[in-house]
């Protein structure tokens, strides 16, 4: 990855932004929201296993490949981070997420107030070419920072 200065890139955004200096990491779903998707597959795969299924007929194959699909969305559940740098917002999961912060054209932050534990707070962001892209974010400082990028963006939007 090269190596920029973050003042420099700050001062190229179309925005008023100061990106963070140091990147700032964490957990796409919180602990609560990955107890709750690994309860569920585990509760499934223990219904499925009780329905007396002959799991070498093609109900048998269809059903464990529905519940592989479903253990492979559970484990990037698990795995997920999002990352807010001075460059860009990425998110790890099943394929990477990516919009840098000089493309962006709006954001804003879709979450539940009091039930963040159970829906994960999702980041709706559209670049300037006018594709949307979702972030999620479990974190309450990295939220407050989309927020600042939100506002940026307004300010930014009412000046034009």
């Amino acid at each position: 990855m090269p190596h920029t200065n973050p003042t420099a890139q700050a001062a190229s955004l179309p925005y008023p932004y100061e990106p963070p200096t140091q990147p700032m990491s964490a957990a796409a779903f919180g602990p609560v929201f990955k107890a709750m998707a690994w309860f569920i597959l585990l509760a499934l795969m223990v219904w499925c296993w009780r329905l007396k299924i002959d799991w070498r007929s093609a109900q048998g194959t269809w059903l464990a490949v529905v519940w592989a699909m479903l253990a492979f969305m559970v484990w990037h559940i698990q795995r997920s981070r999002i990352v807010l740098d001075h460059l860009a917002i990425e998110q790890s999961w099943m394929w990477r997420r990516r919009v840098t912060l000089g493309e962006l054209a709006y954001v804003k932050i879709m979450r539940i107030r009091g039930l963040e534990h159970l829906v994960a707070p999702r980041i709706y962001v559209r670049n300037l070419g006018g594709k949307f892209t979702f972030f999620y974010c479990h974190d309450r400082a990295m939220l407050d920072e989309f927020a600042r990028i939100a506002q940026a963006l307004r300010q930014h939007e009412q000046r034009v």
